[in-house]
C-alpha cells in the first residue's frame, strides 16, 4: 500500500498521507480514513444532503452491477471512447468515476487508477488486477492530480453537485501536458429523469457554451461528435437541406402516405447497427455525447488582460458620450 499512500491526499485539507495498520492517516489535519479490503476510502465529513447523495450512488452502482442500466453499453459507447483515448502505452492513467474500471481493463499504462464514489464498482474489480482502487469524491479528489499523464472524465459531470469545484481541482493541480479526455452528454433533455428511482442523476446538461463556461481555463485540443439522437424522424432534420417548396411536400407525403412506417423501420435498423453506422448518421442527426481531448491553458496562452481591458475602455467612453442634437 505504501505506493497508494504516494498518491492519495486528504480530501479535507489536501494534505499527506500516511499509512497506519487498516487506515490512512492525515499528516496536516490528523483526519483518518479507512482501508476496506484493500481499498481506501478516502470520504471527506459529510452533510445531510452529501450523504444522501452518497447512499443514492451505491444504490445505483448495485442495480447497475445486477443489471446493467445501460445495455449493451461497451459496444454503443465505451468502444468509441477507448479509440479517441488512443495510445496509453508507459502512460500513467486515472478514471475519475470508473465505476467498476471497464476502460481501465482494455487500456496499457504503466500505472492505473480507478476512483469512484460508489464502493460497489470498486469492490467489483477484481484485487488482484492491475488497477488502483481508490473510493473518493470528484468534487474532493482525494489524488495527486499532477502524478497523470491521462486522466479520464467519462459521464462525471453532470452527476456532479458542484462541477466548479472538480474543475478548479484539475485547473489548479495537474500538468500542463496532461490529457484530459471528457466523455459527456450533450444537449440532453433531462425530463427523462424526473421518474427515475433515484433521487439524484444527470442533474445538468451541456452544449457548447455551459462546457465553456466551465472549461474556460482549458483549451479543447480534439473533440468528437458520437451517439447520434435518432428519435426524430430524419424527414425533417432535411428542412436546411431543401427548398423550401420541396420540404412541404416532402411534408405532405410523410403524414399522407405509408412514408413514416417504412422510415420508422430505417430508423430502427440503424439504432440496431449502432456504431457501424454511426458516423454517416451524425451527417443528418445531433450527437447525444461529445468526447474531447483537454490541455490546460498555460500564461503562454492567456490573451493579454491589458489589450481587453483597453478595448472595453475604448467602448464604455464610446457608450458614455452624450448624443448631440443637430
Amino acid at each position: 500500500m505504501r505506493d497508494v499512500v504516494q498518491l492519495c491526499v486528504c480530501p479535507t485539507c489536501r494534505g499527506a498521507l500516511a499509512g497506519r495498520g487498516d487506515e490512512f492517516v492525515c499528516t496536516g489535519c490528523g483526519s483518518t480514513y479507512p482501508v476496506e479490503n484493500g481499498i481506501p476510502v478516502l470520504l471527506p465529513p459529510y452533510d445531510e444532503v452529501h450523504e444522501r447523495y452518497r447512499r443514492n450512488y451505491e444504490t445505483m452502482a448495485e442495480d447497475d452491477l445486477r443489471s446493467p442500466i445501460v445495455e449493451n453499453r461497451f459496444e454503443l459507447m465505451h468502444e468509441t471512447l477507448l479509440r479517441f483515448i488512443g495510445d496509453t502505452r508507459g502512460k500513467r492513467v486515472l478514471d475519475v468515476g470508473s465505476a467498476y474500471g471497464s476502460y481501465l481493463r482494455e487500456l496499457d499504462g504503466s500505472s492505473k487508477v480507478a476512483v469512484d464514489l460508489a464502493l460497489p464498482y470498486l469492490r467489483a474489480i477484481r484485487a488482484e488486477s492491475a488497477i488502483v482502487r481508490i473510493c473518493g469524491d470528484a468534487e474532493q479528489l482525494p489524488v495527486r492530480l499532477s502524478e497523470f499523464d491521462v486522466i479520464i472524465v467519462s459521464d462525471v459531470l453532470e452527476h456532479l453537485l458542484e462541477p466548479e469545484r472538480f474543475v478548479h481541482l484539475l485547473r489548479a493541480e495537474c500538468r500542463d501536458d496532461a490529457r484530459i479526455i471528457v466523455h459527456i452528454p450533450w444537449r440532453e433533455s433531462l425530463s427523462q429523469y424526473e421518474s427515475v428511482d433515484y433521487e439524484f442523476s444527470h442533474l445538468r446538461s451541456f452544449d457548447e457554451f455551459r462546457f465553456r463556461e466551465l472549461f474556460w481555463m482549458f483549451e479543447v485540443r480534439r473533440e468528437r461528435d458520437a451517439f447520434p439522437r435518432i428519435d426524430e424522424p430524419i424527414i425533417f432534420r432535411l428542412k436546411s437541406r431543401l427548398p423550401r417548396r420541396l420540404y412541404n411536400k416532402l411534408v405532405h407525403v410523410y403524414f399522407m402516405t405509408s412514408l413514416s412506417e417504412v422510415e420508422y423501420r430505417f430508423r430502427e435498423r440503424w439504432i440496431r447497427e449502432l456504431p457501424r453506422r454511426e458516423q454517416g448518421l451524425l451527417r443528418f442527426f445531433e450527437p447525444q455525447v461529445k468526447l474531447l481531448e483537454l490541455r490546460r491553458r498555460t500564461s503562454r496562452d492567456r490573451i493579454s488582460r491589458s489589450v481587453v481591458d483597453a478595448w472595453a475602455r475604448r467602448l464604455d467612453a464610446g457608450a458614455a458620450d452624450p448624443v448631440v442634437d443637430r
